[in-house]
């Protein structure tokens, strides 16, 4: 009687030592592909309430709704487009999105203070735009956008650098274009792409 107590008890000890093992084995999988699909970027969306002048910058004071309120901080190297591609400047009213180097050093300060690489303001035109990094099938991070380049699709660098549609793999890019299919990952033959190659991620 006492052995076959001690078998039950060894069963048990091994049943849930097992159970254990696998669900670590999940939950570190889990958080492996977590941190596989982190985008590259921080992403602030909302409409510019006020600008003040500091020292020679811009300090645009960003509305997110629901009582969220940042700063995104312009400088002559921020590229700001509005969303058909065209080069624009901004003012208090305009609906925006700024787009930051998720690895970019920022100050521990309430409201949160952005330096953006891109801002896109957004019209009424026709036109989207996209910021991301795209890899070798020209796929953005989040796997939802799909680039076709076409030999009508205008291709620049930020730092004015001649570029091929070779040179779009693995890179940081602004993307500007008009439909997509309804596929998953969305396809799109955009009208422009220019190369983030002003700063260093």
């Amino acid at each position: 009687m006492k052995m076959t107590k001690i078998i039950i008890l060894a069963l048990a000890v091994l049943l849930i030592g097992g159970t254990a093992v696998a669900t670590t084995s999940f939950l570190n999988s889990g958080s492996k592909e977590e941190e596989q699909v982190q985008p590259a970027f921080i992403r602030v969306t909302g409409m510019i309430e006020s600008v003040e002048e500091r020292d020679g910058t811009l300090y645009y004071l960003i509305n997110e709704g629901q009582d969220e309120t940042s700063y995104i901080i312009v400088s002559s190297d921020t590229a700001v487009f509005d969303n058909t591609g065209d080069v624009t400047e901004l003012e208090p009213g305009d609906e925006i999105t700024a787009y930051t180097y998720a690895n970019k050093p920022m100050p521990l300060i309430y409201p949160p203070q952005y330096s953006p690489e891109v801002v896109i303001v957004d019209t009424d035109l026709m036109g989207s735009a996209a910021v991301g990094t795209f890899n070798d099938e020209l796929v953005d991070e989040t796997l939802s956008l799909k680039l076709n380049v076409s030999e009508e699709t205008e291709l620049s660098s930020l730092t004015g650098k001649d570029v091929g549609v070779e040179d779009l793999a693995g890179q940081d890019l602004l993307v500007f274009y008009s439909i997509t299919t309804k596929s998953i990952p969305a396809q799109t033959t955009p009208e422009r792409i220019i190369v983030l190659d002003g700063e260093e991620s």
